[in-house]
């Protein structure tokens, strides 16, 4: 990882709003707080990035999070070994990255989260069209679980609402002993819209 000498601690040369600010946490001691803090930037305020994933079209930092400092203390205090940094769990439809939007969890309930919209259409999320029927199909690990084939693209959906809630039961229930209460009802209780 490169090493960057900043000459004003409070120099806003991250994407234009973040800055290393005064205090222990540096790039050179703290590598992996720095990646995660500038890739948060990054996803943020890069056009160059949003062109590529386009999800991330209009997101945001809280201004807090600008200060590399107040990033490193909370990712301290929070960080579990292992887990990525998330946004979309705690508060569904959220695009701010705050201390109070986010958390860390593991790849797998990332990725249950993960909105591909801009890859799959006009269908409803879990939904695609197989001649003159809707296709209904859920992702579980590495695996595609075939639903069914129905009439409407309607009836397609609510088999994947039933499959993909019961199935973020199922992975919440095997983390609990590990992820945050709060994590763990944010999915117990999460609902699959058909505008996801």
């Amino acid at each position: 990882m490169n090493i960057i000498k900043i000459q004003n601690s409070h120099n806003k040369i991250f994407f234009g709003v973040g800055y290393l600010g005064a205090g222990k946490f540096n790039n050179k001691n703290f590598p992996k707080i720095y990646y995660t803090w500038k890739s948060m930037l990054e996803r943020c305020y890069s056009e160059k990035y949003q062109e590529k994933h386009v999800a991330y079209k209009g997101c945001s930092v809280n201004k807090n999070w600008y200060n590399f400092q107040n990033f490193g203390k909370w990712y301290e205090k929070n960080y579990i070994e292992g887990f990525a940094l998330d946004k979309d769990i705690l508060i569904k439809g959220n695009k701010i990255y705050s201390s109070r939007t986010c958390t860390f969890v593991p790849t797998i309930i990332n990725n249950l989260f993960t909105n591909r919209k801009n890859h799959r259409g006009i269908l409803p999320v879990g939904v695609t069209k197989v001649g003159i029927k809707y296709h209904s199909a859920l992702r579980k690990g590495g695996s595609k679980v075939h639903l069914g084939n129905f009439d409407t693209p309607e009836e397609a959906f609510h088999a994947y609402k039933t499959a993909k809630e019961q199935y973020i039961k199922e992975v919440a229930n095997i983390w609990k002993p590990i992820i945050k209460p709060n994590v763990y009802c944010a999915m117990y209780t999460y609902q699959v819209e058909i505008t996801d």
